[in-house]
């Protein structure tokens, strides 16, 4: 390992840079999904068009401006401190930001001057079907191709990172569990850094062949080329789309490896078991997209009995991390601070998130839910509640190692709670409208049966909004104040 550590703050820089970008894009995002949840209570009339370009900007902003921002720039941070090494490649690094603002750019551009509102999946051949021109719709791709090339960058850069700090990649993926001398071994692979091996070889695999579908869909779109199957088109998004959520998932679970670590001072308990599940991940994680797909009938049956069976297992490293971070936490003197605070909400979430994907992802269950609102409570819990709860912790985290510990701490507890009260009220009445029938992307204007239930939700959304606004303004107010990083990108340029 190296011993000049001059290249931390370079690194620390560089993850703040991201982290303050994708805040930036979160406040804004929360407040088109009010927006949109507003208009179908019909307050701003009955504008369809309004609503899908809303909910397709949000979804975007969301994942990508929030998501992928901030899960990749923790990423780097993290990295640097488990593996005790620098990255591979700082530009590389700066690049794959400058990717994802182009591409970011791009989508934004397709709604607000093209009304592009084919939803954030943009599922096959919805693009070229709606109220928006022909250019709207090769903008927003091709603003999904620069993303895609920024996230298969991220993979190769966190493997030679990885590569860089001395570690084998079989032993990185969780394969090292294997090993009969798996106590004795001295240089073992650092816990934390396993889930990003496993996204980054992940990502890969799945975004080359959906770039292929998005460079065709583009060639159709200018009249180069015919239409394709509709159904391999959804199977090649789903191949990428699903293990895509895991490009913030893994990195998550990488950051609460890290924190819970740090303040218990002491390893993961069962850590052999862990990185086994991962090593399951590793094998599994690009074969279980097509459980969106149950509601095809002409899809084969044993892919959707495959999908089950393989979404089943995808479980098991959530359920063994969650056991050893509890395990851990309970037998040690864990030190509780504002990091450790949004970690533990954050773990609770994600295992009610997973019982409700349980169900999505079950056939007999997901014909009775499959297209309902919720599969949108679902993914809001998953998303806000689990994954952003505690990206926002390890932001804190990187936040107080930057500025030495000089952030409005009681400010930001405030702010944990009143989100997700908030996020609770409202993703909740969410699952209520789900199981009453209430259908995801087909009403703009909420039915009268479920229109109440719209109405009690925005309350919980406006108090949820304000608890991110909160934390974003902590956020900024500690970095201004430090007198260090003036601007987001001044670490990226």
């Amino acid at each position: 390992m190296m011993m000049n550590k001059e290249y931390e703050n370079e690194v620390k820089e560089l993850s703040i840079g991201y982290f303050l970008t994708g805040g930036l894009v979160l406040a804004i995002a929360v407040l088109l999904g009010l927006l949109a949840r507003m208009s179908q209570t019909g307050m701003f009339g009955n504008v369809p068009r309004f609503y899908y370009s809303l909910i397709t900007l949000h979804g975007m902003a969301a994942f990508v401006g929030w998501g992928c921002f901030t899960a990749i720039g923790l990423t780097w941070y993290v990295l640097m401190k488990s593996l005790d090494s620098p990255l591979h490649s700082i530009r590389l690094a700066k690049t794959i930001y400058w990717l994802f603002v182009a591409g970011f750019v791009l989508l934004v551009i397709s709604v607000l001057f093209g009304s592009f509102g084919g939803s954030w999946v943009f599922l096959y051949p919805i693009s070229f079907y709606g109220y928006w021109d022909t250019w709207a719709t090769v903008f927003w791709t091709l603003g999904v191709v620069f993303a895609g090339l920024g996230i298969i960058f991220y993979g190769v850069e966190v493997l030679l990172t990885i590569r860089q700090a001395e570690y084998s990649l079989l032993a990185a993926l969780g394969f090292e569990s294997f090993r009969k001398d798996f106590e004795p071994i001295e240089n073992r692979v650092p816990l934390s850094a396993v889930p990003f091996a496993v996204i980054g070889l992940g990502m890969i695999v799945a975004t080359v062949p959906f770039a292929g579908l998005l460079i065709y869909e583009i060639l159709q779109a200018l009249g180069i080329v015919e239409r394709m199957d509709a159904l391999l088109a959804k199977n090649i998004l789903w191949w990428f789309g699903h293990p895509v959520v895991y490009l913030i998932l893994f990195p998550v679970v990488g950051f609460f490896y890290y924190v819970t670590e740090k303040y218990a001072g002491r390893p993961i308990v069962g850590e052999r078991f862990t990185k086994l599940a991962w090593a399951l991940a590793t094998i599994v994680q690009n074969f279980i997209g097509a459980h969106h797909l149950y509601a095809d009938i002409a899809q084969k049956p044993w892919i959707h009995v495959w999908s089950q069976l393989g979404t089943y297992s995808i479980i098991i490293p959530s359920l063994i991390s969650i056991f050893s971070i509890t395990a851990t936490i309970y037998i040690s003197k864990f030190e509780w601070g504002v990091a450790s605070k949004y970690m533990f909400v954050s773990l609770t979430f994600w295992l009610l998130a997973g019982m409700s994907g349980w169900v999505n992802a079950t056939v007999s269950l997901n014909q009775h839910i499959h297209n309902t609102l919720w599969v949108v409570a679902h993914f809001h819990v998953m998303a806000l509640l689990a994954l952003s709860t505690m990206i926002f912790g390890m932001g804190y985290e990187l936040l107080s190692d930057y500025v030495g510990g000089e952030i409005n701490a009681d400010l930001a507890s405030k702010a944990l709670w009143t989100y997700v009260i908030g996020a609770i009220g409202f993703t909740h009445l969410w699952f209520i409208q789900g199981l009453w029938g209430g259908i995801r992307r087909s009403y703009a204007s909420t039915p009268d049966n479920l229109s109440l239930l719209t109405w009690l939700s925005i309350p919980f959304m406006i108090v949820a909004v304000i608890g991110i606004w909160i934390n974003v303004y902590v956020f900024y107010s500690a970095i201004f104040k430090s007198d260090t990083l003036k601007t987001p990108t001044a670490a990226i340029a």
